[in-house]
Order: structure tokens, then sequence, then C-alpha cells
């Protein structure tokens, strides 16, 4: 990984969220799940009083050595989002088509932002093995390549340190939310899939399962606006997302959009009052 310069990737995610009443809500799986196969998910007990779900498929280009991302998204079939990050510019395109060019601390403390800065750390994906149990299913092939197949069931500080490392939950949740969820988690079940060739060790394909039943009655500070007495006492998260890397230290070729509008403020951006 030390000498990876740049790289393409692909990346899939679907997810729930539900809020019950039903404080004794419990993870439902047929024990431990077979790796990238399948899927543990939470359910509840009760009538759900909020449920949301999407789903999300994306790509784009890293550039390592010269801090240069290129990130196109579609949420939910329809909604269309793009992000390129040059140093310290981040440009952001809007679902109409319009581009916004914003200083990467200025989009950093915003909340409830979907591109707060994305970025795909392969470093802190693989540094997630360390708070997990480890499996070694051998080698595999995916894509055409014979790639080694680990994967990694997750304990309370890994899905800490996952939660925590994750830019757009830090914004829209705040720090200090995400590690009293880690904490009040009543069951979890997360798993990490990692594909790697056994040359460069170079991480090919990423896939992480989480299925969560937090308790929100430690939460501190108001999530996206909402004050946390309006919350459900129970949440449930079930999560899917898959990344495939490939193109690695192949030329990269990223430019600032021309017709970018400068701004301070990311609800600029996304048309929010």
């Amino acid at each position: 990984m030390q000498k990876l310069k740049s790289f393409a990737f692909n990346l899939t995610a679907n997810g729930t969220l539900q809020g019950t009443t039903q404080g004794t809500a419990t993870i439902v799986s047929d024990g431990t799940p077979a790796p990238a196969t399948a899927t543990p998910s939470a359910t509840a007990s009760a009538t759900p009083t909020v449920s949301l779900s999407f789903n999300l498929a994306g790509n784009g280009q890293q550039s390592l050595a010269d801090g240069k991302q290129a990130l196109h998204l579609t949420l939910n079939q329809s909604t269309r989002l793009a992000e390129i990050i040059i140093g310290h510019q981040v440009y952001l395109q809007n679902p109409r088509g319009q581009w916004y060019v914003i200083d990467a601390s200025r989009l950093e403390t915003a909340g409830g932002n979907l591109l707060a800065g994305w970025k795909l750390d392969t470093n802190s994906l693989l540094a997630l093995a360390l708070h997990s149990s480890i499996a070694d299913h051998g080698d595999e092939t995916l894509n055409g390549q014979s790639l080694r197949h680990i994967s990694a069931t997750l304990d309370r500080e890994g899905l800490r340190q996952l939660l925590t490392s994750n830019t757009q939950l830090s914004n829209l949740l705040g720090s200090q939310n995400l590690n009293s969820l880690v904490d009040h988690t009543r069951s979890f079940q997360a798993t990490l899939d990692l594909w790697i060739d056994e040359t460069q060790f170079y991480l090919h394909r990423v896939q992480l399962k989480l299925a969560m039943n937090a308790d929100t009655s430690g939460l501190l500070t108001p999530v996206a606006g909402v004050a946390t007495s309006l919350l459900p006492p129970t949440l449930l998260v079930n999560l899917s997302s898959t990344a495939d890397l490939s193109q690695f230290n192949q030329p990269v070729t990223i430019n600032a959009p021309t017709n970018a509008i400068p701004t301070d403020d990311p609800r600029t951006v996304f048309e929010m009052s």
C-alpha cells in the first residue's frame, strides 16, 4: 500500500434506518453470516415510527500523490451528485447540475452534507482489522485475478473506529454522539471482507455489512438539528456496501469545473434554507 499512487473505484451501497419505541428490538441473523454472502439484519418487534431506505451507486478516481479526487454518485436511482477535490478546494455539483466551489475547511464543519469531503481511505479500512476476529478464506478469483480473501468481524472498538472515522457521520451526528451511540448499542454485527493481491498488497474489493440496534437515550446534543428528546428510543440500522478498486498507479486527469460558483455556505449548494 505504501507504493500506491492512484486508483479508480466503483461503489454500491444500500441500507435502512428505522426508529421504534420498542426498546427490546434485537438483531436477527442466522448465526455468523457467511463472508460476502449473507447479510445480518436488525428488525423491530414494534411498528417503526421512522423508516428510511436508500441505495447508492458511484464511481471515481483518487490521486494520492497530489491529493486529487473525483466522485460521481447516484442516490436512489435518480438524484445525481458529484464532487471534485483539488488541494484545499472542493467542487460540488448539486442535483440540478450546478457546480459550486468551497474551501475544504468550511465543508468539513457542515452537518447533514452527503458529500462532506468524502474519501475512500484504504489504510483506515485495513486498520479496522486490528479490532476484529480474522478469518482467512484463501485465494479466490475476482475479476479474473487471484486474490486473498480475508474477512473480519468487528468488535465494539472496531465499530467505534468505523463510525467515528466517517466524516459524514461525524458531521451529521457529532463525535460525542457517535461515541455515545456505540457505548449504548444493545447489539450489533459488523463484518468486513477484503480481497487483497499478494504481490503489491493492494485492496481490490471491500465489502462492509452492518446491523445495529442502538439506544438513543445517551445522545447529548441535537442530531442534524433535531433535539435528541424527539428521537425514537431505538434505532435499527442495516447497511451493505461494496467498493471495487482498479487501475492502480495509472495516470489520473482531474480538472476543476470552469463554471463553479464560489461559496462559503454548503447549504447554498444543496439549496437548503
